[in-house]
């Protein structure tokens, strides 16, 4: 085998492993991507739920709730923050009305 031919077998293996590097690379941007956009959704999901607890009238100034009062403070939260979620996004929330339909059937 001359010289030149294992200087370019070397060469081969170096290109697939810097190939494989940029794939591995490519992979774990996109996954970092997709965490903070998962991680973006979530915070706005609690900001819309502060919203929803405020206009419910159970924040600032407003005394704990009773054990026996908390199951209708949390419905009462739940329907102002369900209202909001599908203003902020109606696809999603069409999708689960489509759920709760044929889950009443």
């Amino acid at each position: 085998m001359s010289e030149n031919e294992l200087d370019n077998g070397h060469e081969h293996d170096h290109h697939d492993h810097s190939h494989e590097v940029e794939e591995a690379f490519e992979e774990a941007l996109e996954l970092d991507t997709q965490s903070q956009i998962f991680l973006e959704m979530r915070r706005q999901n609690v900001d819309l739920l502060k919203v929803a607890v405020e206009v419910a009238g159970f924040g600032g100034q407003h005394p704990p709730v009773k054990p026996g009062d908390l199951k209708h403070a949390i419905r009462g939260i739940w329907e102002i923050y369900s209202e909001f979620y599908a203003w902020v996004d109606p696809e999603e929330s069409d999708e689960d009305e489509d759920e709760e339909e044929d889950d009443d059937l």
